[in-house]
């Protein structure tokens, strides 16, 4: 007997979300699960969907249960679906009805050579597309190979592209299918033979990169087999220590996951590769690699490609970084428009003029991180000089929220007061606010300032921040007043005033000394919700309408809240969702 533990429904629960369990058992009790198997601490079966075909489920254990699931159903990749819960309660209710299958290795050596090749032949008549399979070198224990040819893996990895096709949920099986061709390589490198593992991981990751974009990889499996394959290449290249073609063919295979994830606008396929190289390349490696990344930068042809160059430039300095001396560091980092490399090295080279000129060039936000640069090279009064120039032409408030902190971290709060007040008035907020009430009440110049910003607020029709000054300042009636004086017409929960988060804040805040209009806030957007109809609108409008209920009790006024309820409910008595709602949140 198989020695997977038995589990309870609760166990299945805690494996798989709310919605799936229920949805799995509909599954399970419509007979979809299918092909019950077991083979050591494996469950493996077929579940009929929503598609022609069934998927393929099976499901993991350890002594203690379930360690991991799988599904080849479109959101199947986490092992959580209702697929896998069937599965799981058909071995829960009728374990009896699961097969238990020999080990392979077992089942396989007790055949005869005759039986094996019939069984071989009775598989390709049912998958007629794994012929290709006769012909592809597999790792065979105590023979080592010369390195395989690539080509022969490339058709086996297109072939799972092709047979798979594109649409949503087909790279889950086309991930199974290269992740069966990637153990091959797998096998390889456990023999050492790092060639050969290197030919099929490379093959992968380059067929991989071929079908991506045009793939619909949003679990990420497929990213997840290029990240493998990029790790099997970075095995290789540790392992292969003499073969300088193989070192090469792997640098290169690596090398083409790096600029494809560059070029795509830095995706996150093969993160590590870069370091990899880094570590495990010779010097002279390191140089071929860095003259294919001079290759590879695009070109500076006025089209927006500054983020790929500074990528590449970042990688070519550090493959160089050993041999470079400081004319060719700084041709490579303007090249590539490193500009804070090259402040960076100009500054530490004493050159200060033209490390000002080359800071001067970059736009508002690259200026910033530059002023910092200047400061962590003691050259602070530079960095004030280029911040202020800025600051005159730049509409960027980071620009003086930088020099406002610069000033206040010398204990220079007058200079500091200005430009905090002229950053909020470019761009008011209530964190600006508070700041600039600090740093007047340090210098004893609030109560003047404080009516001049209340008045901006005011004729800017900065509402929002008005109302949230106001409730920062415990000004409680100035706050109902203010979202009073603005309302809006809105989409679903803006109904009634200028922000629903914000209009929440007012009530709340008032329901201690004005209850009267905490609840009239909390009503009205009630009602709002309830006018923009659906069960999820509802939900909300019933948690408002909990807070209503609460202050008309403790204002005494049961009788009043009967009366206002039932006028709510007869107004919209058509809308069965909107009762049944209030009936299960205790409101009628």
């Amino acid at each position: 007997m198989s020695s997977i533990p038995k589990i309870s429904t609760q166990d299945i629960r805690h494996w798989v979300d709310g919605q799936s369990f229920q949805r799995g058992q509909q599954y399970f009790r419509d007979g979809a699960v299918l092909d019950h198997r077991r083979r050591g601490m494996k469950l493996k079966a077929l579940c009929e969907g929503s598609l022609p075909s069934p998927y393929r489920v099976e499901a993991d254990f350890d002594s203690q249960g379930i360690t991991a699931a799988h599904c080849s159903c479109p959101v199947g990749a986490s092992g959580r679906c209702k697929h896998v819960a069937a599965l799981l309660l058909a071995w829960e209710h009728y374990p009896e009805e699961f097969t238990e299958l020999q080990d392979i290795d077992a089942s396989l050596e007790r055949r005869s050579k005759a039986e094996l090749i019939a069984l071989v032949k009775q598989i390709l008549r049912q998958e007629p597309e794994l012929e290709t399979l006769l012909e592809t070198p597999l790792p065979v224990k105590g023979k080592r190979r010369t390195p395989m040819d690539p080509e022969t893996y490339r058709r086996q990895a297109a072939a799972a592209f092709r047979l798979n096709g594109y649409e949503w949920g087909a790279q889950s099986d086309t991930a199974q299918r290269l992740e069966a061709i990637a153990a091959i390589g797998d096998g390889f490198a456990e023999q050492h033979d790092y060639g050969s593992a290197a030919s099929v991981y490379g093959a992968i990751s380059e067929v991989v990169l071929e079908h991506y974009e045009s793939s619909l990889d949003e679990d990420g499996e497929l990213a997840a087999v290029i990240d493998a394959s990029a790790s099997g290449l970075g095995r290789c290249l540790a392992g292969e220590k003499t073969d300088a073609a193989t070192r090469q063919s792997i640098l290169r295979a690596m090398f083409a996951i790096y600029s494809f994830d560059v070029d795509s606008g830095g995706i996150g396929l093969g993160e590590d590769v870069p370091e990899q190289i880094l570590e495990l390349a010779s010097p002279e490696e390191r140089r071929m690699v860095a003259s294919w990344t001079r290759e590879a930068l695009p070109k500076a042809d006025g089209k927006d490609h500054d983020w790929q160059r500074r990528a590449y430039g970042a990688f070519w300095l550090e493959l160089e970084r050993d041999s470079l001396d400081d004319q060719a560091f700084l041709r490579i980092s303007r090249e590539t428009g490193r500009v804070e490399d090259v402040v960076d090295r100009l500054l530490g080279l004493g050159r200060l003029d033209e490390a000002v000129q080359e800071a001067r060039g970059v736009r508002d936000y690259e200026m910033i991180r530059l002023a910092d640069l200047f400061v962590r090279h003691r050259r602070g009064t530079l960095a004030d000089g280029l911040m202020r120039e800025r600051s005159e032409t730049s509409q960027d408030v980071r620009v003086l929220d930088w020099l406002k902190e610069y000033y206040k971290g010398r204990g220079q709060e007058t200079p500091a007061l200005e430009l905090a007040e002229k950053a909020f008035r470019m761009r008011p907020g209530l964190k600006g606010y508070k700041d600039l009430r600090q740093l007047a009440q340090k210098l004893g110049l609030w109560g003047p300032l404080r009516e001049a910003l209340i008045a901006f607020l005011k004729e800017t029709d900065h509402t929002d921040t008005l109302t949230r000054v106001y409730l920062d300042e415990g000004e409680i009636d100035h706050a109902l007043e203010s979202i009073k004086a603005k309302r809006v017409s809105g989409h679903g929960y803006s109904y009634g005033y200028p922000g629903y988060g914000l209009g929440l804040e007012v009530a709340k805040a008032a329901e201690a000394t004005r209850p009267n209009r905490a609840r009239e806030i909390y009503s009205q957007y009630s009602e709002g919700f309830i006018s923009y109809r659906g069960r999820g609108n509802y939900k909300e409008a019933c948690k408002l309408l909990k807070k209503v209920q609460a202050l008309y009790e403790r204002l005494g006024e049961k009788e009043a809240w009967a009366a206002y309820i039932g006028s709510l409910r007869e107004k919209n008595r058509t809308l069965r969702a909107l009762q049944e709602e209030l009936a299960r949140a205790g409101l009628l």
